[in-house]
């Protein structure tokens, strides 16, 4: 590349003016991040293997990463907990099950969305009220008995509360990130009391998620 054409690229991965000229060990765990990804995007390779790419990343080299792989033309086998970066990148999932007998693979043609819409039809039709017809001495029926799982919710219920925790879900996730945002600017400006209490209300989010994950999670078992 000519020196132009290096800044350009580098200006992709947000290291612009004199940051091109900064020695590797002057740059923070985010930066060499970037760099890496920068050097990675340059070898040509038409399948990445990534595992928790997103992990130990800031926000801004969260966001580069998220870019420079939608704009990746071959094929990305990510193993990911960050359901951003899953939700705007992935085209097929691969749902591994733990507690499944040999840990069973879903796969699914889509998008995560449509991955988790198609994952609560199917949970409320497996809950569709069973009708037991019994004749009676008018020939009428009797009524229909309406099945229920461990969790006591009939099949309407169900769907609510679904709906609920899925939109909840994502409400979570983006205060999170807005969190981990405004920490990141108070540990830059050294405010201790703010960084104290971010870290707090992050702790918090974090039991909220994955307390409203694990009952989502129950629901559609």
């Amino acid at each position: 590349m000519t020196i132009s054409e290096a800044r350009g690229y580098l200006a992709q991965f947000l290291f612009t003016d004199d940051d091109v000229f900064r020695p590797i060990g002057t740059l923070s765990g985010g930066e060499r991040g970037r760099v890496a990804l920068a050097t990675l995007a340059l070898t040509g390779a038409n399948f990445l293997l990534l595992d928790e790419p997103t992990n130990h990343l800031d926000i801004d080299s969260q966001e580069v990463l998220q870019n420079v792989l939608a704009g990746f033309p071959g094929t990305i086998l990510i193993v990911s907990h960050d359901r951003y970066l899953i939700a705007a990148l992935a085209t097929q999932i691969w749902a591994v099950s733990a507690g499944a007998p040999d840990g069973a693979l879903d796969v699914f043609n889509g998008s995560y969305a449509e991955y988790l819409s198609a994952k609560a039809s199917s949970a409320a039709a497996e809950n569709v009220p069973a009708t037991v017809a019994t004749a009676n001495t008018n020939g009428n029926t009797n009524g229909a008995k309406v099945s229920q799982k461990k969790h006591g919710l009939n099949p309407f219920q169900l769907q609510k509360r679904l709906a609920e925790l899925e939109t909840r879900i994502p409400e979570l996730e983006a205060h999170l990130h807005q969190i981990s945002a405004d920490l990141a600017d108070a540990s830059a400006r050294a405010n201790a009391d703010r960084v104290r209490a971010l870290t707090d209300a992050y702790a918090a989010a974090e039991i909220a998620l994955h307390d409203t994950m694990a009952e989502w999670e129950k629901l559609i078992e």
